[in-house]
């Protein structure tokens, strides 16, 4: 059940992630878009609150790949992965195993860790001495440099995430040779089995 919450909570993260969309609405003049308008609610019907209007230029830009809005909800996915891990499901995983919490450290949660922090406390910077302690994700995030979190990034994330689960998991039942090692996976799926004939 707890890495099933887990697993859970990092596919719904990934497919929020892969379908975030606005509604969106533009304003010609001569065959150009100049504004963009951009709403939560049903441009269709009446009385609608924008919940802003921009430069159709800078709207573009924000929402290109690798843009501002992009970075941004990366950004809160690797906070709310690493704050739902330590919060909730570390937590439990060390009460149903019954040893300190301290004990239970997927590499890949120790390089969330430093990510979030530099996120929250360092503008999105790695330090240098941070960044020696990347035991995973180094390669792809420079230290002193602005952390850009691409689509690639966003999805190699998850998938470390579930290779690390599946080492846990493998490591807690004694699985030695099995037929997949944690490193081959890229994704996870939970079958729910059915009485139904």
């Amino acid at each position: 059940m707890l890495w099933r919450d887990l697993l859970d909570t990092t596919l719904e993260c990934r497919d929020k992630f892969t379908a975030y969309r606005d509604r969106v609405g533009k304003r010609q003049e001569k065959g150009k878009t100049v504004v963009v308008y951009a709403s939560y609610e049903d441009p269709s019907k009446p009385g609608i609150v924008h919940n802003r209007i921009v430069r159709a230029d800078t709207y573009l830009e924000a929402n290109s790949p690798g843009g501002s809005n992009e970075q941004r909800l990366s950004r809160a996915i690797v906070i709310f992965l690493f704050t739902y891990w330590e919060d909730e499901i570390r937590p439990r995983l060390a009460a149903a195993k019954s040893i300190p919490i301290n004990e239970i450290k997927p590499d890949i949660m120790g390089d969330l860790r430093i990510l979030r922090h530099a996120i929250l406390h360092a503008k999105s910077n790695i330090r240098p001495d941070e960044h020696r302690r990347l035991k995973v994700v180094g390669s792809r995030f420079p230290p002193s440099t602005l952390i850009h979190i691409s689509y690639d990034d966003m999805h190699q994330l998850f998938v470390l995430i579930k290779q690390d689960c599946a080492r846990l998991i493998f490591s807690w039942l004694g699985v030695k040779d099995g037929a997949i090692s944690p490193g081959q996976l890229v994704d996870i799926h939970i079958q729910r089995v059915t009485n139904d004939l």
